[in-house]
């Protein structure tokens, strides 16, 4: 049953084996970095701060003579924290850098999407501008300047379609996130 659904899944999204094997990696991947290996870190860290610092101090000792104790007024404490910290660090700072970074990363910021954006969006723009400038035309309002403008439109949609990029493609290496916040808090200024 899971080889048919296998071959049925693979079969159904046409992907080759290889790239269903990489996406299946990647989703342990993800699974073990946000699950079992926090679960690890934590468990680890309750277990080393007990044995290393509760069981040697007299005062702490008393107040955390089971294990058991110390682990829930640990989860409580670190759940409290984590959230706080998750809140008013990663959402107020760090989010703006990481989102900077995931743009400057994303291939499709100046290439058209594969699919209904470069297959259905940028042909039906090409018709929009071709049939505003006929309507300008018919209309004598097609002045030298709109024309300029319509067909340079025209040629960056149609690199798009070809699937080229458009604009100034960063280099990766060269841009740092910080720069990127810079270059979108000054465009937005």
């Amino acid at each position: 049953m899971i080889r048919n659904m296998t071959a049925r899944t693979i079969f159904r999204n046409k992907m080759s084996l290889g790239e269903w094997i990489g996406r299946r990696f990647w989703e342990s991947r993800q699974f073990y970095s946000a699950y079992i290996a926090l679960f690890i870190a934590i468990s680890n860290w309750i277990t080393i701060q007990y044995r290393l610092l509760l069981e040697n101090i007299p005062i702490l000792n008393a107040m955390f003579s089971n294990i058991w104790v110390f682990l829930v007024v640990a989860t409580v404490v670190f759940t409290i924290l984590s959230i706080l910290g998750g809140h008013y660090i990663h959402r107020k700072r760090q989010f703006r850098i990481e989102q900077a970074v995931a743009i400057e990363e994303n291939p499709y910021l100046y290439r058209a999407a594969p699919g209904k954006e470069r297959d259905l969006m940028i042909p039906m723009g090409i018709l929009q501008l071709d049939a505003t400038e006929a309507i300008l035309r018919a209309n004598n309002m097609l002045t030298d300047e709109k024309k300029k403008q319509i067909d340079a439109f025209k040629n960056e949609l149609k690199k798009l379609s070809q699937g080229l990029p458009i604009g100034a493609v960063p280099a990766a290496s060269t841009t740092t996130a910080r720069q990127g916040v810079e270059k979108r808090d000054n465009a937005l200024a």
